[in-house]
């Protein structure tokens, strides 16, 4: 009697294995876009804290990003995906602004352009 495998047995171990190596790698993937919206939010975290330390300076938000660095912010933080970039947009103003907001896209529940928004509080 000979002993080994058949190309059956053969062929449903490397079917399972193809299965679980493609659900893995689905999950992989997810992990890495979840990570990713993690330091999105981290990062408008830092730029929302630059901000209200500007405001308690100067009595209001600055006009422009460019007016945090390097005081506030050492430089502003890139988005994880380098196509894509956070977004400040302050009220209309002329050197100091009542209100802003600051978006990021994400990657997981996204619906769209600037999918996680804060404001000033």
């Amino acid at each position: 009697m000979k002993k080994g495998f058949s190309l059956i047995e053969l062929l449903v171990a490397l079917s399972i294995m193809a299965l679980i190596m493609g659900a893995s790698l689905t999950a992989f993937e997810a992990s890495k876009k979840s990570a990713r919206d993690g330091k999105r939010k981290a990062d408008l975290e830092s730029i929302r804290s630059a901000l209200e330390i500007y405001r308690s300076d100067y009595g209001g938000y600055p006009a422009n990003k460019d007016s945090l660095s390097p005081d506030y912010i050492t430089t502003w933080p890139p988005d994880p995906i380098s196509t894509q970039s956070y977004v400040y947009t302050p009220a209309t103003c002329t050197t100091t602004c009542k209100t802003y907001t600051l978006c990021a896209t994400v990657e997981i529940g996204s619906t769209g352009a600037c999918s996680y928004v804060t404001k000033n509080p």
